[in-house]
C-alpha cells in the first residue's frame, strides 16, 4: 500500500470545506423538509397560567392598533406584526415566554414563523386567536367589548 499522498489530503480538505460553505451559506440552512408548526396552547390554559405568574410571559397581540383597541385578551400589549421586524434585536430570547395572539391565528402564525426563523425558541400561539379567547368567556379589554372579532387578520 501506498501512503496518502498530500494530494488527496488536500482534495478532503476542500471537499469538506465546500460542503460546509454550501450548508451554512446558502439559503440551504433554511430548506425545511416538513412545515414547521408553531406550539399552540389552549386559550384557558395560558389564561391560568398567565394569571399566576405573568412575569413569565411577553403576551403579545399583533393586530393593527384599531382591532386592538376595540377588544383584547386582558393583559395583551398591542405590538403590530409590522414592528417585529425592529423588535427582534430586543424581544427576549430566554427567561420569558413571547406568546402571541390576533383574532383568528393566522396573523400570529406568521410572526410565529419570522420570529422562530429569527432564531426565537421561546414561542406560543393561542389557538382559535381571540375568537377562541372571546368565546371561552376569558376577560377581554378594549373601547367596544361588544363589536364582533373578525374572522380573518
Amino acid at each position: 500500500m501506498k501512503g496518502i499522498s498530500v494530494r488527496n489530503v488536500v482534495l478532503v480538505l476542500a471537499s469538506v470545506l465546500a460542503t460546509v460553505a454550501v450548508v451554512y451559506l446558502t439559503p440551504l440552512k433554511h430548506l425545511n423538509i416538513l412545515d414547521p408548526l408553531p406550539h399552540d396552547v389552549d386559550p384557558a390554559q395560558f389564561w391560568k397560567e398567565y394569571s399566576a405568574h405573568p412575569d413569565q410571559y411577553l403576551f403579545l397581540d399583533v393586530r393593527e392598533p384599531d382591532s386592538y383597541n376595540t377588544a383584547h385578551a386582558k393583559g395583551a400589549v398591542n405590538q403590530p406584526i409590522g414592528s417585529l421586524y425592529d423588535l427582534r434585536n430586543v424581544l427576549p430570547r430566554s427567561g420569558k415566554t413571547i406568546v402571541l395572539i390576533c383574532s383568528s391565528g393566522r396573523l400570529a402564525g406568521v410572526a410565529y414563523g419570522f420570529l422562530e426563523n429569527q432564531g426565537f425558541l421561546n414561542l406560543l400561539r393561542i389557538q382559535g386567536g381571540t375568537q377562541q379567547w372571546a368565546q371561552e368567556k376569558l376577560p377581554l379589554e378594549g373601547n367596544n367589548l361588544l363589536a364582533p372579532i373578525p374572522t380573518q387578520d
